[in-house]
C-alpha cells in the first residue's frame, strides 16, 4: 500500500497548450534533484509526458498491461509492474487506450468511476515522496480521476485573456467535485511563456487579483524544450548556461512551495 506520507499533486487546466506537461516534467525534476523520490503519472490521452520523455513505444503498445487496464478493480495491483524507472524519477506511462472513446465511456459508466486512479495509486509498493499527475487538456473523467486521487492542484495558464477566462470554467469543475469527493487544495497558478508586454502584464495582474494563490511566472525566453528533447527535465540536462540556471531557479521556487506546503525536508538538506 502507498505510504500516507506521499504527497499527490495534479497539474491541470481545461484548456490545451497551457504548459501542463512542461510544468510536470520540470517540477518533478526539481523535486527529484533535491533527493525526493518522485513518480510522474501520465493520464493524458495524448501521452505527451510519456512520449516527450522517450517512451512512445509504451504509449502505442496496447498489447501490454497499461494505465487504463490497471484502473480496473481486478488489475489495480499490477500498477507496480508497469512503472518505468527514468534516470530522474519513476513514470507511470500513458497509453493510447486512454484515447479510445469507447474505453472512456466504459470508465465513465463504471462504479466509482472518478475514484479509480486514487484506488490504483493506493496499491503502489514504493513509498514516494511526491506523485505528480499530468492530465488531458479537457474536463473529463480522466481529469476528474486525477483531481480526486490527489486532492491538490497546480493550475498552469497562458497570460492571455482567453486563457485567463478558462480559469473560471476550471474553478467551477473543482467546485462540482468537492461535495462528493472532498476539498481540492489549490496550490498555485503557473503563468507560462510570459512575455514583457502590456497584455501579459495586465492579465497576470488580473489573475493575481482574482485568485489569492501563489503565482509563478515562467518567461517565454526560458528554454525548457531543449532538455525535454533529450528526454530529461532541466535538472537532468547536461548543458550549463544562464538560461538553464534561470529555469532551474524558477522550478526550484515551485519545489520550495511544495516542500513548505507538505512540510517535507529535502533529503539533500538532511545530508548536508
Amino acid at each position: 500500500m502507498s505510504d500516507t506520507n506521499t504527497s499527490r499533486i495534479t497539474v491541470a487546466n481545461q484548456k490545451g497548450g497551457a504548459g501542463k506537461t512542461t510544468d510536470v516534467i520540470h517540477t518533478g525534476g526539481a523535486l527529484a534533484a533535491r533527493g525526493h523520490d518522485v513518480l510522474l503519472v501520465d493520464i493524458d490521452y495524448h501521452g505527451g509526458l510519456t512520449c516527450s520523455l522517450g517512451y512512445s513505444d509504451l504509449y502505442y503498445d496496447t498489447d501490454r498491461t497499461t494505465l487504463f487496464d490497471v484502473l480496473d478493480f481486478d488489475q489495480m495491483e499490477s500498477v507496480n509492474d508497469i512503472i518505468v524507472e527514468h534516470e530522474e524519477f519513476d513514470i507511470l506511462p500513458a497509453s493510447e487506450k486512454l484515447a479510445n472513446n469507447k474505453n472512456i465511456q466504459t470508465l465513465l459508466e463504471a462504479p466509482k468511476s472518478r475514484e479509480r486512479l486514487g484506488m490504483t495509486l493506493d496499491k503502489l509498493e514504493t513509498d514516494y515522496d511526491y506523485i505528480v499527475v499530468d492530465t488531458p487538456p479537457s474536463l473529463n473523467v480522466l481529469t476528474d480521476n486525477a483531481l480526486v486521487a490527489t486532492g491538490n492542484v497546480i493550475i498552469p495558464v497562458l497570460p492571455e485573456k482567453l486563457n485567463a477566462n478558462s480559469l473560471r470554467i476550471f474553478a467551477k469543475q473543482l467546485q462540482s467535485l468537492e461535495p462528493a469527493y472532498g476539498d481540492i487544495n489549490r496550490l498555485a497558478i503557473v503563468c507560462n511563456r510570459v512575455e514583457q508586454n502590456a497584455e501579459h502584464r495586465r492579465t497576470i495582474e488580473e489573475i493575481g487579483s482574482a485568485y489569492s494563490l501563489p503565482l509563478f511566472e515562467i518567461p517565454k525566453r526560458t528554454d525548457l524544450s531543449q532538455s525535454i528533447g533529450e528526454g530529461v527535465s532541466i535538472f537532468g540536462f547536461s548543458k550549463e548556461n544562464k538560461r538553464v540556471e534561470d529555469a532551474r531557479s524558477l522550478f526550484n521556487d515551485i519545489a520550495d512551495l511544495l516542500d513548505e506546503t507538505f512540510e517535507k525536508t529535502p533529503p539533500t538538506e538532511v545530508e548536508a
